[in-house]
Order: C-alpha cells, then structure tokens, then sequence
C-alpha cells in the first residue's frame, strides 16, 4: 500500500511541476525497471539535493549524447559511482568512469505502478525517455 501512495502522491507533485517523468528503454535495470516502466524523479539542485548509495538517478552520459539511469554505488564529495541491476546489460561506472554530479539530471522518487496513471502519461507524451544501457 505504501508504494502505491508514494506513487500516486509523485503524479500529484508531477500537475504541481515538481515531479518529472522518463520513460524506461533497455534492460539494465531489471528486474525493478522494466522496458516501458515510468518513473517519476526530482530535479538535481547541486548543494541542495542529498546523494546516497542505492538510490537510483538519472545522468547525462560522460561521453554519449543520451541520458541513463542507474543505481549509485558509492558517493563522495563531487562524483557517484553507479551501477546498473542487471549487470550482464549494463553500461556502467566500470566502463565510463564515475559521474561528476554536475552530469547528475534527478533522483528517482518512485516508479508508476497504476496503469491508468501510465496509459494518461504516455498518451500526453509527457514523459522523457530514456536509454538505462
């Protein structure tokens, strides 16, 4: 019951423009993000925003133009270390190096669980997509 609020309480801080929403493509997070899952995330604001290992963010890529998500590992002063779920289909710190939280886009607050709620957002094409590989 509790994701469920969390999840419907992020769709009433997305009308108040204080949720932004990215739709899964990929693999690299299975099995918790699924292709096609939507998840809901806060804005990055350097100084302000907390880091913590196991959460989940949203980043522009060192060296790629495409956002990913994935799973921060360790933390320090300026830079996550991030880790994808599903190792085997997971592009990830090991191979691009740890990211400077200036690349750093959201935090991830919740994923949408209601599929009415997912069917609107999609239909409103509302949504960022993005490539967790």
């Amino acid at each position: 019951m509790r994701v469920i609020f969390k999840s419907f309480f992020d769709f009433i801080l997305f009308f108040l423009g204080l949720r932004k929403t990215a739709i899964i493509s990929g693999e690299s997070m299975f099995p918790y993000l699924k292709e096609g899952d939507i998840v809901f995330f806060k804005k990055y604001k350097k100084n302000k925003s907390i880091l913590k290992n196991r959460q989940i963010v949203i980043f522009n890529h060192p060296f790629k133009n495409k956002n990913l998500i994935k799973r921060i590992n360790s933390v320090n002063q300026n830079n996550v270390e991030v880790i994808g779920d599903n190792i085997e289909f997971s592009e990830e710190s090991n191979k691009f190096g740890l990211i400077n939280n200036e690349k750093i886009i959201g935090i991830v607050t919740s994923k949408l669980i209601i599929p009415k709620l997912k069917n609107f957002l999609i239909q409103k094409n509302r949504s960022t997509s993005l490539n967790p590989k």
